[in-house]
C-alpha cells in the first residue's frame, strides 16, 4: 500500500534547513560580486556564468520557501514551519535589497555608478543561454512598470509584513472554524464540503449552511482583509502603469488584455449552455426548479461508488497511459517517491495543489481524498500539472513554468482523459448517465464559476476603490449568481456569503480566469485528439516549451488564436456533446 505524507527531504532535510539558509545568504555577498563585473560589454560567456549563478540562487529560494510552506499545507499550526517562514521572509528581503539594482540594469533602467544596459548590447548578452532569452527579453519589457530600486524595496518589505500576514491570518481564522451540522461537529472544511456531493439534500443543504454561517459571522473580518488586499492591489497597479488591476495579473500572465477580455464576454455569452444541463438536473431530483443547494447531487438513486486512493491511483495511471506512455511514467514518479499528501487531517489547509520545487525535484501534490469519483479526477488534475512541469524540467528554473493560463492545460487534460476512460468502461446507464452529469457540473465548475469570479471581481475591485461595504459586496456576488444561473435555478440568500470563501480572490486576484483559459484549451486539444492519435506529439510539445516563449507564439504552433471568439466557443462545443449523449442516454 502507497504510503501516505510527503518525503520532504528532498527539497530539503529539516536538518539541513539552516545549512541552507546559510548557503543562501552567502549568495548575498556573491551577488554583490557579480554586480561589479556586470557590464553592457562584458564577454558572453562571463554574461553566461552569470545568469547561472543567479539560477542556482532561484533554485535555493525556492526550496527554502517551499519547504515551511509545504510542512504548514498539512499543518496549518506547526509552529517550525511558521519560524522557518520567517527566516526565509527576512532572507528574501535582505536578498532583495542586493539584487534588485540588477534587475534594474537588465531591464534597462538608469542604476547609480553602472552604464546602462542599451537595447542592442541587451540583444547580444541575452543570446548566452536561449532558454532564458524570452524571459530577459520580456523582464525589459516590464520595466515601464517597474518603479525606483527605493520604491521596490519598500513594496517588498510591505507585502511580506502585510499582504502576506492577511492571507496567513485568513488562513488561520478558517483552520479554527468548527462547523455545525445538526449535532454533529465538523473540524474540517474538507471533510464538510464532501458532503454537497452526498445523495441527502438535507446534508447537501446542511453543509452549505454551516459553511456559510461562519463566514456570515466572521463577514466583517473577510470584509475588512479583503478590502485591504484590494485597496492595496489597485494602489500599486495605478502607480505602476497599469490600465486596469486586471491588467497586472494579465501582463504576469503574458497575456493581452483583449483576449482575457474576449474569454471572459464568450463565457457570460455561453453561459446558457449550462442551463439545459440545469434544467435537466431539477428534473432527474424531481423539483420544478433546480437549487444551488443541489448543483452537485448525485442525479441517480444507486449509491454512490467509493474508490480508496490505491484504486484511484491504479484508474489514472492507466489512463495516463493508453494516452501516452511517457505521461504515465512523469506522473508514476510522484507517486513512487511519496511526493503526495492525501489523507484528510485536522489543521491541514482543504482543497488540492501542486507545488513545482525546481526542476531537479519532482513536483509535490497535496490532496483531501475522501474516496469519491470527484476525488479520482483531483488526483489526474493535480497529477497533470506535475506531469507538465515534469515534461519542462529540461529548462532553467525560471523558465520551466508554463506561464498561468497554459499552466492549467496539461491538468484539464488529464481529468478530461480520465473521464472518458471511465465512460468509455462503465457499462451500468444508471452509472454513465451520473459520470456525465458531474463531468457537465466540473466543466460548468471550471469554466463558468471561474469566469464569473473574475466578473466579480472586475466589478468589486472598482467598487471598493470608490468606497464600498460587505453589504454591496455581498449583493453584487449573488447578482452574479443568478445571471449565470439563469431562470432555472433558485439561489438562496444565503450564497452572497460565498465570495468570502473563495481564497483566490483574496490571496491571488484575478488569478481564476487560468481555469476557464486551461479548460477551454485542453477540450479543444483532446478533441482534435480523438480524431488523430499523432496530435499527442503537438500537445507534449506544448507541455516541454514550459515557459521558455510567448505563449501566443506556443499556441499558433498547434493552430490556437486565443484573440478568436470561435476558438474559445469550440471548447463550448465539447459540452454540449457531453450534454447531448446524457439527454440520449435518459432517454
Amino acid at each position: 500500500m502507497q504510503k501516505n505524507g510527503w518525503n520532504l527531504d528532498d527539497v530539503c532535510p529539516d536538518n539541513k534547513f539552516e545549512e541552507l539558509l546559510t548557503e543562501a545568504e552567502k549568495s548575498i555577498e556573491l551577488m554583490e560580486k557579480w554586480w561589479e563585473k556586470l557590464s553592457k560589454d562584458m564577454s558572453l560567456n562571463e554574461f553566461k556564468k552569470f545568469l547561472e549563478f543567479d539560477e542556482n540562487v532561484g533554485e535555493i529560494f525556492s526550496r527554502l520557501g517551499y519547504l515551511p510552506m509545504l510542512k504548514e499545507s498539512v499543518d496549518q499550526k506547526d509552529t517550525q514551519a511558521r519560524l522557518m517562514k520567517t527566516k526565509v521572509d527576512n532572507l528574501v528581503l535582505k536578498f532583495n535589497e542586493k539584487s534588485r539594482k540588477v534587475g534594474h540594469w537588465l531591464k534597462g533602467l538608469p542604476v547609480e555608478g553602472k552604464k546602462t544596459l542599451d537595447d542592442m548590447s541587451a540583444s547580444r548578452l541575452f543570446k548566452a543561454i536561449p532558454d532564458l532569452e524570452y524571459g530577459l527579453n520580456y523582464a525589459r519589457l516590464a520595466a515601464k512598470h517597474t518603479l525606483t530600486q527605493r520604491e521596490e524595496e519598500i513594496i517588498d518589505n510591505k507585502d511580506v509584513a502585510g499582504g502576506q500576514v492577511i492571507s496567513d491570518l485568513r488562513g488561520l481564522i478558517e483552520a479554527d472554524f468548527v462547523y455545525e451540522l445538526g449535532k454533529k461537529k465538523i473540524k474540517t472544511q474538507g471533510e464538510l464540503m464532501s458532503l454537497v456531493h452526498s445523495k441527502n439534500p438535507k446534508l447537501r443543504e446542511g453543509a452549505y449552511r454551516a459553511l456559510f454561517k461562519k463566514h456570515q459571522e466572521n463577514s466583517d473580518k473577510f470584509f475588512v482583509m479583503y478590502q485591504a488586499v484590494v485597496r492595496d492591489w489597485g494602489f500599486e497597479a495605478k502607480i505602476r502603469g497599469y490600465d486596469s488591476p486586471i491588467s497586472v495579473r494579465n501582463f504576469a500572465n503574458h497575456l493581452p488584455d483583449k483576449a482575457i477580455e474576449t474569454l471572459l464576454k464568450v463565457c457570460r455569452e455561453e453561459r446558457k449552455v449550462f442551463w439545459k444541463y440545469f434544467e435537466y438536473k431539477g428534473k432527474m431530483l424531481k423539483k420544478s426548479k433546480l437549487s444551488r443547494f443541489d448543483l452537485y447531487a448525485p442525479t441517480t438513486k444507486i449509491k454512490e461508488r467509493k474508490y480508496g486512493f490505491e484504486e484511484s491511483k491504479k484508474m489514472v495511471l492507466e489512463s495516463f497511459e493508453e494516452f501516452s506512455p511517457r505521461f504515465a511514467n512523469e506522473a508514476r514518479k510522484m507517486i513512487e517517491e511519496n511526493h503526495i499528501d492525501w489523507e484528510i487531517k485536522k489543521n491541514k489547509r482543504s482543497g488540492a495543489f501542486c507545488a513545482t520545487v525546481g526542476p531537479k525535484i519532482t513536483p509535490y501534490v497535496m490532496l483531501n481524498h475522501t474516496n469519491t469519483t470527484r476525488d479520482v479526477s483531483t488526483l489526474a488534475h493535480e497529477l497533470g500539472h506535475g506531469v507538465h512541469s515534469l515534461y519542462a524540467n529540461k529548462h532553467y528554473a525560471s523558465s520551466q513554468h508554463a506561464n498561468l493560463p497554459l499552466a492549467e492545460t496539461a491538468s484539464t487534460l488529464a481529468e478530461t482523459i480520465m473521464f472518458e476512460k471511465m465512460l468509455a468502461k462503465e457499462k451500468d446507464i444508471e452509472v454513465k448517465r451520473q459520470m456525465l452529469s458531474e463531468k457537465i457540473g466540473e466543466s460548468y465548475a471550471t469554466i463558468l464559476r471561474q469566469a464569473y469570479f473574475e466578473i466579480f471581481e472586475v466589478e468589486a475591485h472598482k467598487m471598493v476603490a470608490k468606497g464600498t461595504t460587505e453589504k454591496e459586496l455581498s449583493k453584487l456576488w449573488l447578482s452574479g449568481l443568478k445571471e449565470q444561473f439563469g431562470p432555472g435555478v433558485k439561489v438562496d440568500n444565503v450564497f452572497k456569503y460565498e465570495w468570502m470563501y473563495v481564497s483566490h480572490i483574496f490571496e491571488s486576484p484575478f488569478y481564476c480566469y487560468a481555469y476557464s483559459f486551461g479548460e477551454l484549451l485542453s477540450l479543444s486539444l483532446y478533441a482534435r485528439y480523438k480524431k488523430d492519435k499523432g496530435f499527442v506529439k503537438q500537445i507534449e510539445n506544448l507541455l516541454e516549451a514550459g515557459g521558455s516563449r510567448d505563449p501566443k507564439e506556443i499556441l499558433e504552433e498547434i493552430g490556437v488564436d486565443m484573440s478568436d471568439e470561435n476558438f474559445w466557443r469550440g471548447g463550448f462545443e465539447v459540452i454540449k456533446g457531453w450534454q447531448e449523449q446524457l439527454l440520449t442516454t435518459t432517454v
